[in-house]
């Protein structure tokens, strides 16, 4: 085995900013002309940067949301996160999308039970729906 496999790997705090798209939708977006199975492409989900560049994205609790609702994706946002050295993927530990011009933090919320995660569930206290809205500011 290689004593690269082994070695602690450099971790590193970043911003990143861009759209959240798929990586079907990031690669028309960049007309390269690839031809790729339609599926994995589909549901692999990318933050597009403004310079084109194309950084695949770790599904996790704090990025869910990002992956499963499509209303959350192709706009501006914002990621603060971590890199890992020699791995392509991105985990996300915060984000900010666009909304109303200004970047806001979305959040799923139960308007019975006043609870508030970060990803689209029935609510873990009344069973009932959440509503995505923007975490109102402090």
């Amino acid at each position: 085995m290689p004593a690269s496999l082994g070695a602690e790997v450099p971790v590193h705090d970043v911003v990143l900013r861009g759209k959240v798209v798929t990586l079907a939708a990031a690669l028309d977006a960049k007309k390269l002309g690839i031809r790729v199975d339609p599926e994995p492409t589909a549901s692999t989900v990318v933050l597009l940067s403004e310079d084109g560049t194309i950084t695949p994205l770790l599904s996790d609790e704090a990025s869910r949301a990002l992956f499963v609702d499509k209303r959350l994706q192709n706009r501006p946002a914002e990621l603060r996160g971590k890199r890992f050295g020699g791995v392509p993927y991105f985990q996300v530990v915060t984000f900010k999308v666009e909304q109303d011009g200004k970047l806001q933090t979305p959040e799923y919320y139960c308007n019975i039970c006043t609870i508030s995660v970060r990803f689209p569930q029935v609510c873990p206290c009344c069973q009932g729906s959440m509503e995505l809205r923007m975490k109102p500011g402090r």
